[in-house]
């Protein structure tokens, strides 16, 4: 009897480290997805977008914790691929904007939104209006795209007279104990890139 409870004691140990190294792993993969996901679609967006069109958030306000949630409108097109879509030299015809922007909830996410403001296009000058009250946590439509969900940290800097964009993400999440069952153990992922804006 006693050395059966010894050996359920170490097999127990056993699984309960395997299922904490699992955990960690989980989290770790779902960061980086995540993280890939999100820097993968901006990075194309940016590149693809008018510089001169291109506008950041930088609310002192919407800081969490000393971290920073910022914003950006970037201009874009309904249809890369209609002809339509084009002036007569080639040059874009801006028909919406896309706004990327953390959210002030903890942990924070990152959005994606689609916006077709009033008014004439091709859009000549950046989205009217775009500021931290039009950043919301819980925004309704369908033109909505969750790229992260453990955000800690989305922080831009913009040089327009280099048509150069610095980004700064960082996501964290919880993963358990460690395998040696030591306290909450987080995973951290971090990326930070400078992108340039390809049309004027």
């Amino acid at each position: 009897m006693a050395l059966f409870g010894i050996l359920n004691i170490v097999i127990f140990a056993m699984l309960q480290s395997g299922s904490r190294s699992f955990n960690i792993a989980t989290s770790r993969s779902t960061l980086q997805g995540e993280l890939n996901r999100s820097l993968a679609r901006l990075q194309g967006e940016v590149r693809r977008s008018s510089a001169s069109l291109l506008s950041v958030v930088t609310d002192p306000a919407r800081r969490v914790d000393g971290q920073r949630r910022d914003g950006i409108s970037l201009s874009s097109l309904r249809d890369w691929q209609a002809a339509a879509s084009y002036g007569a030299n080639g040059d874009p015809l801006w028909n919406e904007f896309n706004v990327y922007y953390a959210t002030r909830e903890t942990p924070g996410r990152l959005l994606r939104r689609t916006y077709h403001p009033p008014g004439a296009t091709p859009y000549q000058t950046p989205m009217a209006g775009f500021a931290s009250a039009m950043l919301v946590d819980n925004p309704t439509g369908t033109e909505v795209t969750v790229l992260a969900q453990h955000l800690e940290e989305f922080k831009l800097q913009y040089d327009g007279g280099a048509s150069a964009l610095k980004v700064e993400l960082l996501l964290r999440r919880r993963a358990g104990r460690t395998p040696e069952g030591r306290r909450v153990n987080e995973e951290r992922v971090q990326a930070t890139c400078q992108l340039r804006v390809a049309n004027p």
